[in-house]
């Protein structure tokens, strides 16, 4: 009996002593608790509160509730950075502040005093900070704008999408300018291609032009800039403007300059100018030859050229089968497939053929 007793009471010592334990090791720690106010006194909800130590190179962050509240316990003795920074991830503000044992420490940030503070001792950083906060306003209506014009361009509205995206330019600042420029040149460049009246998608197509030399005015060296300004003067029959916007985009990427050869000869094929289509369409395949529709394009490029004699049949300029044989190759399953196939037993067939006769063996 008095043994059962022992080990019970043995037992209820190490649990205490381990409850002991638990208590010392938490009493060794601090925290950080406030509330965040932003200058119109409203809370400054899902705002992010990153902590830094100062003397080691630890971070972490927690965020604010519906209330702008915020708690981080668990925090050695130290001297911390304590940053509070916006949803889409601006410093807003940050503070220095020594954390203790026991309780968490309160930093509150609230915003109109901290400005109130900031102008009476250092006006050009109130300016500055003020500066920030038009920008990020700013940035945050032209997200709103921007992202309500690409859901219409998504849905095919390319008209209101080129007329939003029309608004969202004003909001629009440095890298973000040419950025907007080349969506609402997009959008015009589609709503001619739906446009069925003769006037109206010639005026779309002008204003995409337009729009784009814009955003070339600021982006000189972008590539694809060129072109997509190529592309909309092939579809308007200037074939000498596309074909020079096509190589400006090449002579500007050469990296995939193979591409915009690529666009530059099938413009070509289609206006049937065969030889400048093909000589360019050659380069895209050297460039890329893994490019199977520039193959395709390059032999009917080729075919082209091919002359037909009086007796019906039919040479072809060196290296059209084999440009077909490499399309089917590279895509024996694509969409030109049976074109290609088609093309190539119709030339085997009327290819002229000479034969040598030869003297028998006695």
């Amino acid at each position: 009996m008095f043994s059962s007793w022992r080990r019970r009471l043995l037992a209820m010592a190490g649990a205490l002593a381990a409850m002991a334990i638990a208590v010392s090791a938490f009493a060794q720690t601090g925290g950080l608790t406030g509330k965040c106010i932003g200058e119109d006194g409203k809370p400054l909800v899902g705002y992010t509160v990153q902590v830094d130590r100062q003397e080691m190179k630890w971070s972490q962050h927690t965020k604010t509730n519906k209330k702008g509240e915020y708690v981080y316990i668990g925090l050695s003795p130290a001297t911390y950075k304590i940053t509070l920074l916006s949803p889409a991830g601006q410093q807003v503000f940050f503070q220095t502040q020594h954390v203790g044992i026991g309780d968490p420490t309160e930093v509150n940030f609230d915003m109109a005093k901290e400005r109130a503070n900031t102008v009476k001792e250092n006006p050009e950083a109130a300016k500055k900070v003020e500066e920030a906060q038009k920008d990020q306003k700013q940035f945050t209506g032209l997200k709103a704008t921007f992202d309500q014009a690409a859901a219409l361009f998504q849905a095919k509205q390319y008209a209101d999408s080129a007329a939003m995206f029309e608004k969202a330019l004003p909001l629009a600042k440095d890298k973000n300018v040419p950025i907007v420029l080349s969506q609402m040149a997009q959008a015009y460049a589609k709503a001619a291609d739906a446009e069925q009246n003769r006037d109206t998608r010639l005026q779309d197509q002008q204003k995409a032009i337009e729009t784009y030399q814009k955003a070339m005015a600021i982006s000189p060296n972008d590539a694809g800039l060129h072109n997509n300004v190529g592309s909309i003067y092939a579809s308007m029959g200037k074939v000498d403007d596309a074909k020079a916007e096509f190589q400006k985009a090449a002579d500007l990427d050469p990296t995939h300059a193979g591409n915009y050869y690529y666009n530059l000869g099938v413009v070509m094929v289609n206006q049937g100018k065969m030889d400048d289509a093909s000589v360019a369409l050659k380069k895209a395949t050297d460039i890329d030859p893994n490019n199977a529709n520039a193959f395709y394009w390059y032999g009917m490029a080729l075919l082209g050229k091919a002359e037909t004699k009086p007796d019906g049949s039919v040479v072809p300029v060196p290296g059209t089968i084999e440009a077909f044989e490499t399309y089917l190759k590279l895509q024996p399953n694509g969409p030109w497939a049976q074109a290609a196939q088609a093309s190539i037993e119709q030339l085997k067939a009327t290819v002229p053929t000479e034969y040598k006769k030869t003297k028998k063996k006695t």
